[in-house]
């Protein structure tokens, strides 16, 4: 090591080169390959299974999805627990890895033994399996306006179209808004006025209200393939659904049994900006995608889409992480720099009035503020000194 320290002291020309280089590809891998955010992204340590089972009650969802998965994957090497949970319409089976275990091997694994599962109630939708992700949020569009909700909505949607459609945006999510509902109400009184009961009604919809597959045909121009649409979606299309046909002809209709409400879950959810009912766009940042690249596309959109919106509709943004990462790079960096001219005008002060002759020469003091929490932390980091009577390491 002496020997070595030695000889870059001897020859300054190429420990300068080597510094050039270790400068440029330091720059160069910020610039292209480090993804520039304030908290990391990170995928949980653990394999989450869903499964939707409409209509059914908790124990229903128990007894006919959560147990039969548990038991399904129990066996499997590299679990370290299982938890599940069964709630009115739907179940959910967590899995804990063991630390350090393979996730990928395990999801494949667990995947392999659910798909083999032959006895799942009719009723039960295929489950998924997914390894959970923690994405980082990195701005808030905000659409607000005195707009009917579902107008609001519909804008919020389309915000939401926009923006995944901008070059350096990947992962956008409608928030601070109801669900869909589509609510169907049947009344006793019209079940006892038509003679029919109401899984008569949930049966004529679940048969009618779905897309079939029926064969294809062969022609001269090569295979055509045949299917029924039949999915009801509004309330139009349910309202028109039969339920009974009478000796006479005439149809009995849900419409005609019952009152159908599209519109929104009725859970309590309210969000104003400036008080204006608003909904927002959350923009999250994905893969090697810049914080900063990606908050200033949106911003740029929110410029020119004001322009276009509806009357009364204001866009804004807020909850803007990429400005502390700015102070950051901006703020930290000119201190960086100052220091470093600082420092290095000291050393030529000395080496002029000392007469020693400095080859090369960094000492780098930085502070990095943690814009959460405004914590200050020091890091010092010092490269060699080499003069003619020898050299330290500070």
């Amino acid at each position: 090591m002496h020997g070595l320290i030695s000889w870059f002291a001897r020859n300054s020309v190429a420990a300068n080169l080597l510094m050039v280089f270790i400068i440029v590809w330091g720059l160069t891998t910020l610039a292209g390959r480090l993804p520039l955010e304030v908290f990391p992204s990170f995928e949980l340590e653990r394999v989450s299974i869903r499964a939707a089972f409409r209509g059914a009650s908790p124990a229903e969802v128990e007894e006919g999805v959560t147990i039969k998965i548990e038991e399904a994957i129990q066996e499997l090497q590299g679990i370290k627990r299982i938890t599940s949970v069964a709630n009115e319409g739907s179940g959910s089976v967590n899995v804990e890895m063991i630390k350090g275990y393979d996730g990928q091997k395990l999801l494949d694994e667990i995947k392999q033994q659910v798909d083999q599962i032959s006895d799942f109630p009719d009723d039960v939708e295929s489950p998924s399996v997914y390894i959970p992700s923690r994405n980082r949020e990195v701005i808030s569009v905000i659409v607000a306006g005195d707009l009917p909700e579902k107008e609001l909505r519909t804008l919020a949607s389309r915000v939401r179209d926009d923006l995944e459609a901008l070059p350096n945006v990947s992962s956008v999510a409608v928030s601070g808004a109801r669900d869909y509902e589509l609510a169907i109400e049947v009344s006793e009184a019209a079940l006892s006025r038509y003679g029919i009961t109401l899984s008569e009604v949930a049966q004529a919809i679940n048969n009618s209200s779905l897309d079939l597959a029926a064969g294809s045909i062969q022609t001269a121009g090569g295979e055509v393939l045949l299917r029924t649409k039949g999915q009801a979606y509004g309330a139009e299309d349910f309202s028109s659904v039969i339920v009974k046909t009478r000796p006479d002809g005439t149809r009995l209709t849900v419409g005609d049994l019952a009152n159908i409400n599209d519109g929104f879950s009725e859970q309590a959810l309210e969000q104003r900006y400036n008080g204006q009912l608003a909904i927002e766009v959350d923009v999250f940042r994905t893969g090697l995608q810049s914080a900063i690249t990606v908050a200033d596309e949106v911003k740029g959109y929110i410029a020119e889409a004001s322009e276009t919106m509806p009357y009364g509709v204001t866009l804004g943004y807020w909850r803007d992480s990429s400005s502390a990462f700015e102070y950051l790079v901006k703020k930290r960096g000119a201190r960086w720099l100052v220091g470093y001219v600082a420092a290095d005008a000291v050393f030529e002060i000395l080496g002029c009035g000392l007469g020693i002759h400095r080859h090369s020469c960094f000492y780098i003091r930085w502070y990095c503020v943690n814009a959460t929490h405004w914590r200050q932390y020091q890091f010092t980091e010092s490269v060699c000194i080499h003069t003619r009577v020898g050299y330290c390491c500070g």
